[in-house]
C-alpha cells in the first residue's frame, strides 16, 4: 500500500485548518433555510482538536491499541469523529446501525467484543435492559458525557501545538473497522476491513477529485455501512470537502431542498431519488435542466451506487448528458471493485465500467466474478467457515455474483449466483428478480417477491394503493399480463396480495431468506 488515507487525512488537515469541515444540517420547521440554531460546526481544525480530546477521554478510560469500540447513534459530526479518534489510538471501530432493535444492537455489540459504545443518548435508554457484560464504558455521542464507567475522566487541554500533530503510523493489514453485511441472506456477517481496503478505496480518483477541495457536499447515506462513510465522510474529507450532515426527516422533498440550500458541487445519489426526480419531470428533453436544477444547480458530477440501477434509468441519464459516474462492489471489498465515470469515457448501457487498480478481477467457469487485491477484507470477524466459503485458498474472493468482460475490459454483472436462482422440480433454473422486475413495471404494482413453493412460482405483491384496482382484479391482471411475457416453465401459478411490506436490508435489498 503506497499510502494510508489517515496520513492524507492530516495533510488535507494541515492545509485547511481554517475552513469547513463538518456541520450538522438542519432545516427550519418551515424548510426554507438552515437551522444554524442546532447541531455541531467544525472547521477542519476544531475537528481535529476534538478527535484529540475525544481520544484523550479513550486512553483515561483504559482503551488502547487494538481495542474494539462500537459506534451506534444517527449520522452527525460526532458520529465522525468518535470514529477518527478510535483510528487516532489505533482501535478497531465496530459500527452499528441505530434503526436495528435493540436485541439486534445488543447482539452484534457482544458478539464484536466490544469494549466501549459511543451511542446517542435515546440509544443507550434502549440499551439499558440488555446484557452486555464486556462493556467497560458507554459514552453519549451528544456530548461525550460517560453515560457509564466507573473510570473519572480527567479535563484534557486539546491545544495542538504547531507542527505536532496526525495519526500515527498504520500497518497496512492492520484491522480498521468491523462493519456488518446488510444482512439479505441470513444473519449480518462483521467484515473485517484492514485499512489497506479503506485507502486503497479513498486513493482511487483521489488526484482526479482535488477540484473539490472546500467545496460542498451532502451526507445522507447510513454511514455505518462501508458505502456511507467511504462517499460521503471519509473520502471527501481527505478531499478538503465541507460535509453537511443531513439531520432532518428525509424524504424526497426535504432532500430536494437541502440540496438547493447547501448546492454542492459534487453529489452520491441512490437510484430511487432519480428514479422520483424523473418522474416529477415534464419531458426527458430537459432531464439535464431538471435535475441539475433540482439538485442545487452546481452538480459538476454525480456518484450513483448504494443500489442497483434500472436500464430503462440509466439509459435515460446517459441520453440526458448528465455527468454521473456509477459502480459495482460490495462491503467485504470496503466498497469499490469497478466504476464508469464520464471523466474517462468508460461509461457503456449496463455496464460497471472498468476494475479498480488496486484489485484484479477473472470470471470463473460458472460465470462468477472473482477479485483479489487490496481492497479484498481479511475475514468475516469469528467465522473462519464463512470466510473460507468466501475467500478460497488462492486469495480469490467469491463475489456471489454472475458476470463477464466484454472484448474491452468493461465489466457487466449479470445478477446473484445460487441464492436468487430458484431450481424448479424439472431443474430448470429460474431468475425470480427478472419476473419481479415485469411485475414492478406494472402501474398498479408498489413492490413483489417471487419464491418457489411445492414446486411453483408464487409472486407476493404489494399494491400500489393509488389505484382503485381490487386485490382479486390485481391478482387476475397480473397473471395475465406477466405470464404472456415468460417462458411456459417460469410462469406465475399464484399471485398472494398483501399489505405489509416487503422485508428489506437498510440498503434496500430483498431479504429473501424471510419469504423461504
Amino acid at each position: 500500500m503506497a499510502e494510508c488515507y489517515l496520513d492524507i487525512l492530516a495533510e488535507t488537515i494541515r492545509n485547511n485548518w481554517d475552513q469547513p469541515a463538518l456541520t450538522d444540517f438542519y432545516l427550519t420547521e418551515d424548510g426554507t433555510a438552515q437551522d444554524t440554531s442546532r447541531g455541531n460546526h467544525y472547521t477542519y481544525g476544531e475537528m481535529y482538536e476534538e478527535i484529540v480530546r475525544v481520544a484523550n477521554l479513550l486512553t483515561n478510560l483504559g482503551l488502547q491499541k487494538g481495542d474494539h469500540i462500537a459506534i451506534c447513534g444517527a449520522n452527525s459530526a460526532h458520529w465522525v469523529i468518535a470514529y477518527l479518534a478510535i483510528a487516532k489510538i489505533q482501535g478497531v471501530s465496530v459500527t452499528v446501525m441505530h434503526s436495528l432493535q435493540p436485541e439486534e444492537i445488543a447482539r452484534l455489540i457482544e458478539f464484536s467484543d466490544a469494549k466501549a459504545i459511543f451511542a446517542d443518548s435515546e440509544i443507550w435508554e434502549e440499551l439499558r435492559e440488555q446484557s452486555l457484560p464486556q462493556i467497560e464504558s458507554i459514552i453519549a455521542l451528544d456530548n461525550w458525557d460517560v453515560l457509564f464507567g466507573e473510570k473519572q475522566i480527567k479535563n484534557q487541554n486539546s491545544k495542538i501545538k504547531n507542527g505536532e500533530y496526525g495519526f500515527d503510523i498504520v500497518e497496512a493489514d492492520s484491522l480498521a473497522m468491523i462493519c456488518f453485511t446488510s444482512g439479505s441472506t441470513g444473519n449480518a456477517k462483521g467484515v473485517m476491513l484492514p485499512y489497506r481496503s479503506i485507502s486503497a478505496n479513498i486513493i482511487f480518483l483521489y488526484s482526479e477529485l482535488k477540484a473539490y477541495n472546500r467545496e460542498n457536499i451532502i451526507s445522507i447515506l447510513p454511514i455505518a455501512h462501508i458505502y456511507g462513510i467511504y462517499n460521503e465522510i471519509l473520502r471527501p474529507l481527505c478531499l478538503g470537502t465541507n460535509v453537511h450532515i443531513i439531520r432532518s426527516v428525509l424524504n424526497i422533498t426535504t432532500i430536494i431542498k437541502c440540496y438547493q440550500l447547501i448546492k454542492p458541487i459534487y453529489a452520491v445519489v441512490v437510484p430511487a431519488i432519480l428514479e422520483a426526480l424523473v418522474n416529477r419531470s415534464n419531458s426527458l428533453d430537459d432531464l439535464y435542466s431538471f435535475i441539475k436544477s433540482a439538485l442545487g444547480g452546481r452538480i459538476d458530477e454525480m456518484s450513483i451506487g448504494g443500489a442497483g440501477m434500472s436500464l430503462t434509468l440509466e439509459e435515460k441519464l446517459l441520453g440526458s448528458r448528465l455527468p454521473i459516474a456509477k459502480g459495482y462492489g460490495m462491503t467485504e471489498c470496503g466498497p469499490l471493485i469497478s466504476v464508469a465515470t464520464y471523466r474517462n469515457n468508460s461509461m457503456r448501457l449496463g455496464s460497471v465500467g472498468f476494475v479498480l487498480p488496486s484489485l484484479i478481477l477473472k470470471i470463473a467457469p460458472n460465470g462468477e466474478i472473482l477479485v483479489k487485491g487490496d481492497n479484498v477484507m481479511l475475514g468475516y470477524y469469528k467465522d473462519p467457515g464463512a470466510t473460507a466459503a468466501k475467500i478460497d485458498q488462492d486469495g480469490w474472493l467469491h463475489t456471489g455474483d454472475k458476470g463477464h468482460l466484454d472484448e474491452d475490459g468493461y465489466l457487466y454483472v449479470e445478477g446473484r449466483l445460487e441464492q436468487d436462482i430458484i431450481v424448479l422440480p424439472n431443474g430448470e433454473n429460474i431468475r425470480p428478480d427478472n419476473i419481479e422486475s415485469l411485475i414492478n413495471a406494472l402501474p398498479e404494482v408498489k413492490e413483489s417477491i417471487v419464491l418457489a413453493r411445492e414446486g411453483r412460482l408464487v409472486a407476493i405483491v404489494v399494491p400500489n394503493h393509488q389505484s382503485p384496482i381490487t386485490n382479486a382484479d390485481l391478482r387476475r391482471s397480473i397473471l395475465r399480463m406477466i405470464n404472456p411475457q415468460l417462458p411456459l416453465f417460469s410462469q406465475l401459478y399464484d399471485v398472494e396480495i398483501t399489505d405489509q411490506p416487503l422485508q428489506r436490508t437498510e440498503k434496500q435489498t430483498l431479504k429473501r431468506y424471510l419469504y423461504k
